[in-house]
């Protein structure tokens, strides 16, 4: 296990750069520096139907050296079948426990804005980067109630925001003109998630500083394409030094190797595991492979098939041979 020291610097210095970074919106350039990069989404791995931190601690070992970050209590996270406290512990944890220099960012989904903006405050004060938000559910929103609810959430606490653009999940679609007005009332937002597949707001986002991650797997190398400034997915913890590889090569402008490195070593994974039932899977993988103790999810998600985790592994496996065939050349 390596050693651990508060995660409270900046992206300044990580290894791998930003393909597309962008602009600033001004004003915020002190906001911006410190939310960009590979920040995956992460699983809360439960044993005995609590925390277990002994399989993060695992994980991290995992993702780290290479990734610059990683985003928990997210959707992957099971951030709605956690309490208030346990998410506070988590974020606790990450906080005292990610290498030097590495980005965290917390979930911050909610039902309830008070718990919600106790989550940031608490974030902010532990040295947590930045929050990610989405639009508040379960009732059907209008565009003036999203906005809002995130300037009510937005004056909590001075914790940087990523706002979570994931209409599958709140049923609210918005326009690149209304998340622009988003971030517009909101000082302390300049980061969009993006899980929509409408990828043209990418560039209409990043046209006026805003920074964007890619939110969807199935669609990640094209957003990277498109000059994403980073990526909140599953796949690079499960494959962070291929992921990496393929940032570095697009960012040298080599985009053909870059999208034969993502084909073999990444993709076939990608067209398994999910999307749907993609935090159980991820979960069972990595407790096929030895990262955590327990596949174990939280009601009402429901445990990995084993035919699934088989069908699962076999994607996994050919990654992993063609990452071992690549090494050897």
């Amino acid at each position: 296990m390596t050693s651990r020291r508060p995660a409270i610097d900046t992206f300044e210095g990580s290894r791998v750069p930003s393909i597309g970074k962008s602009l600033p919106y001004a004003g915020r350039e002190d906001v911006f520096l410190k939310i960009i990069g590979s920040l995956p989404v992460l699983p809360t791995p439960f044993f005995d139907d609590r925390i277990d931190f002994d399989s993060l601690e695992r994980l991290f070992d995992h993702v780290f050296p290479e990734l610059e970050g990683c985003t928990l209590g997210g959707s992957t996270g099971e951030a709605v079948s956690l309490s208030t406290a346990e998410r506070i512990e988590l974020m606790r944890w990450a906080v005292a426990n990610a290498p030097r220099g590495k980005t965290i960012v917390m979930g911050l989904t909610h039902t309830n804005l008070k718990e919600a903006a106790t989550l940031a405050r608490t974030a902010s004060e532990l040295g947590v980067h930045a929050g990610l938000v989405p639009c508040p559910y379960y009732f059907p929103n209008s565009f003036p109630m999203v906005l809002e609810y995130l300037r009510a959430l937005d004056a909590a606490s001075d914790l940087p925001l990523v706002f979570y653009d994931n209409p599958l999940f709140t049923k609210t679609f918005l326009t690149a003109e209304e998340l622009f007005r988003l971030v517009d009332a909101c000082p302390h937002l300049n980061a969009v998630k993006m899980t929509d597949h409408n990828l043209a707001k990418i560039s209409a986002l990043k046209s006026k500083g805003v920074a964007v991650f890619s939110g969807d797997d199935v669609v990640a190398f094209r957003s990277l394409l498109l000059g994403v400034d980073g990526s909140m997915i599953i796949a690079p913890s499960v494959f962070p030094a291929a992921y990496q590889l393929s940032v570095r090569l697009l960012a040298s402008g080599k985009h053909a190797e870059a999208l034969r490195v993502f084909s073999e070593r990444i993709l076939p994974f990608i067209h398994l595991f999910g999307p749907g039932d993609e935090v159980q899977v991820t979960k069972a993988v990595f407790h096929r492979i030895g990262i955590f103790r327990s596949p174990e999810a939280r009601l009402p998600l429901l445990p990995c098939a084993s035919a699934r985790l088989s069908e699962t592994m076999l994607a996994y496996d050919l990654c992993m041979a063609q990452t071992s065939v690549s090494q050897a050349v």
